[in-house]
Parts: structure tokens; sequence; C-alpha cells
């Protein structure tokens, strides 16, 4: 049976590379275009769609006013929407309206990708509490060109590392902690790592591409003075969290793209902390003093005081906007509450909320206030339920060695 998808958008030519990507001989979709929101929900009049894929900008209505509209014609449907890096702002708007954001320039294959993941299971979708949250927001740092120019590179058949190199490069700061980290012990191997190349190489392109992310917006954020948060502190866990992570991926033998999605994860997995201490500092200390006062985790605080202070949420849903996949943005907002993950099988939501736990069990003294608990009912649905224990004896061992 054929699935029916709307191309919305004035773009004809990503239009026909999409058509192209979806048009095999092994493929079943009916592609529908339309220029504007008006002619889309024509469309719809007359037929059914699982999926659309909308430009944030249209004539005649915006793209989350169309967005809308659609969803409630086809509240069941796949909605996907592509805006211009130079449009953040409208990017920010369509929080909330879509399942998954793309930023152009992008192909027809990253949109075909897009598409097949989004309708093989349910996604994550952020909250009106942080979309809410989002729209207000002053202080948030754009990602760097040098991410784009590393994730063009990433995809290019001809990548090189040297090139990426020379990306990271351009931020000394950036280049400082990707320097930081492949020196580290986290890796557990005694190098002296001296160019960046060669960290690369070592560490991997998706945790480079994380690490990009994490480092530019801890260098924006590195001046918040919030309380008894310290923004140190979050960075150490931040990376202990991801090797965590990814080890635990390796010890399961989890596929090379789950071990890298949850490093990547584990790396950002916190990011909505800064976010919140710089653009709403007066209720995010407030959470943070009633953790301390009644003895439990921040995540927990945010639940019962505001449906806008979800932290892993808030992260998850700007690493959206960044254009980060689909796996690493629901397991950076499903950290905490595994069980919402409609996936029953290992895969980086897991070894992210395992690996959280287990660093915060080692270092106490953190910005947490109570250790959390692995959460045993999601963890039997998976038939995991014995593993917590063989993970912490083989990583306090060191017998995980971590893959380059």
């Amino acid at each position: 049976m054929k699935r029916n998808v709307l191309f919305v958008g004035q773009d004809e030519n990503l239009g026909r590379e999409f058509q192209a990507q979806a048009s095999g001989p092994d493929d079943s979709w009916n592609i529908h275009f339309a220029r504007s929101g008006e002619d889309g929900l024509a469309l719809c009049i007359d037929n059914y769609y699982d999926a659309v894929i909308a430009d944030a900008t249209l004539p005649g209505m915006n793209g989350p006013e169309f967005l809308d509209a659609f969803m409630q014609q086809r509240p069941r449907a796949m909605r996907i929407v592509t805006s211009d890096l130079a449009d953040i702002e409208g990017t920010m708007k369509c929080i909330g309206h879509a399942h998954h954001h793309i930023l152009k320039p992008c192909g027809g294959a990253n949109l075909y990708d897009a598409l097949r993941q989004g309708l093989a299971a349910e996604r994550w979708l952020p909250s009106e509490g942080a979309q809410s949250l989002i729209s207000q927001m002053r202080h948030v740092p754009s990602p760097p060109d040098a991410y784009f120019r590393i994730v063009e590179e990433s995809n290019s058949p001809r990548c090189s590392l040297e090139k990426i190199a020379g990306h990271v490069a351009e931020d000394p700061a950036v280049t400082a902690k990707v320097m930081q980290l492949a020196n580290s012990a986290v890796f557990g191997l005694q190098l002296h790592i001296v160019h960046p190349t060669e960290a690369i190489s070592f560490i991997g392109l998706e945790t480079t591409k994380a690490l990009v992310l994490l480092a530019h917006t801890f260098s924006a954020f590195d001046q918040i003075d919030v309380g008894d948060f310290s923004v140190d502190d979050l960075w150490s866990h931040s990376v202990r969290t991801g090797n965590l992570a990814q080890r635990i991926a390796l010890l399961e033998d989890a596929p090379i793209e789950v071990v890298q999605g949850a490093f990547a994860a584990g790396l950002l997995h916190d990011i909505g902390k800064l976010l919140l201490a710089a653009n709403d500092p007066g209720p995010f200390a407030k959470a943070c003093r009633l953790a301390h006062q009644l003895h439990c985790n921040l995540w927990e605080v945010e639940a019962r005081e505001s449906s806008k202070l979800g932290h892993a949420e808030l992260g998850a849903a700007i690493l959206d906007i960044w254009g980060l996949p689909q796996p690493i943005t629901e397991a950076i907002a499903l950290h905490h509450c595994p069980w919402r993950d409609k996936q029953r099988t290992f895969n980086p939501v897991t070894a992210v909320h395992v690996a959280n736990i287990f660093d915060h069990e080692a270092h106490p003294d953190l910005n947490v206030f109570l250790p959390p608990q692995v959460n045993g009912p999601y963890l039997k649905e998976l038939h995991l339920e014995q593993r917590p224990d063989e993970w912490r004896l083989n990583l306090l061992q060191g017998q995980v060695a971590i893959s380059r």
C-alpha cells in the first residue's frame, strides 16, 4: 500500500531531489506538491496524507499557521518543517508545531531519511510549555558556522578529516575542548594527541559534532552566576555521562550508530540547564533551592512547579532546531523519563538514562541533590533488569575499551 506525502514550499529544486529519492522501484510513495499553505490545505480535502514536509516560510500563511491547520485535518500525520539557518527566529516559531526540523541547505536525501525515520516510530514532540519558554528566551546561542561545515563535510562522499579539523580550528575555545577530551582520562588510554585531525580520528565524527555544540554553548554561558549552580561541574558531568553512555552501549554490543548517538546525547543531555540558568535565572534558582530543601532531584521539582521548567525537554527542543538526529534529541528529552520512549529495545535513551544516574552516584557533590534511581520497570520491559549491576562491575573494572 502506497503512503501519501505532501510537500509544501517553493523550493522546486529541493522538491525534485526529494521526489527522486522517494520514487525508486522499491519505494511506495505518492508525492503531492503545493506551493502555498492554502494550496496544501485544499489538497487535504480530497486526500489522506501520512506526512507533510513544509517550509517555515510560505506565501499567504507562515509555516506554523499551515502546520496547525494541517494538524486539525490530519492529526495523525508526520509533520516535518524546513527552514533557512539565517531565519532562526522563524524556525523557533515552529517549535511544537512539527515533529522534526531540518535546516537548509539540505538535500532531498536528508528529507527522505527524516521522513522514513519519522514514520517508522512515534516521536517525542516538545510540549506547549517548552514552546512558550523558547519563544520568550533572549539568550539562545546560534550554532556556530563551523558546526554546519563539519556536518556538510562529514556527509560528503569525499569526507576529509583534515578539512573537518580546519573547521574545528576556526574556534579556539572549541579546539581546546576537543583536544582536552581526546587527551582526557575519559577514554582510559594514555595518549598525547597534539593535532585536531588526530583528535577527531580518535573521538569520532559524531562525538566531534556534539562537542562543537557543547563547547560553543558553554562558552556563550561561561559567566552564568545562579546560586550554587556550577558551569564547570556541569561540563565535567556532561563529558563523563557521554563516556559512560557509550561504554554501556558497547557492553550491549549495540550498532555503531547507537554507540555514537549515546555518546553525543550524553554530552548534550543537560544543555537545557544552561539555557534555563541564562534565560530564566530566578525560577531556575528557586527550583535548585527547592530540590535542596525537599531532598529530591531537580527534574522532579521542575515537574511539580511548572510545565515550562523542564531542562531535558528544553535542551532537546533547541537541539532539534539545530538539526541534530532524532535518536539524540529523544535521548536528551527522555533521559529522566525513559518509559515515555516508544521503542522497546536498547537505544541511546537507555544508555543516557543509566549513564546519568551512574555518574550522579559516583559524584554526589554535583548540581543534583539526591541520586536518582534507575527505572526498574522500564528496564524490565526491555528485559535488561539484571544488567545495571553487570554494567557497574564492568565499568568499574575498566573492561570496556572505547572504540574510535
